[in-house]
């Protein structure tokens, strides 16, 4: 199948990850650090920045399972979920993360 139209989600998240965005807020471990320590303060519950990436990515995923009910796509939701996890798999990296 020659149809590739559907990656260009993935290039789209790549570009937000690592372009402006990052040169705005900073790598993802040092902004999601920056986010578990505000939650911690907020809720007294400690996640590590694996875990505040993962909690972004779920809301995504309820996003587009809202969509699949409602039938209304929205193509950031998408995007961003994909984004989520190229942020998860950036802090693996850094923090030396190994694969099992």
């Amino acid at each position: 199948m020659e149809n590739t139209k559907g990656a260009d989600v993935l290039l789209a998240a790549h570009n937000l990850i690592t372009g402006d965005r990052q040169n705005a807020y900073s790598h993802p471990l040092d902004d999601y650090g920056r986010t578990v320590e505000i939650f911690k303060a907020i809720t007294g519950k400690a996640l590590t920045v694996e875990e505040g990436i993962l909690f972004m990515v779920a809301v995504k995923l309820s996003r587009l399972a809202h969509e699949i009910e409602s039938k209304q796509w929205k193509p950031d939701n998408t995007v961003d979920a994909a984004g989520y996890l190229g942020c998860l798999h950036m802090v693996r990296e850094i923090t030396n993360v190994t694969a099992q």
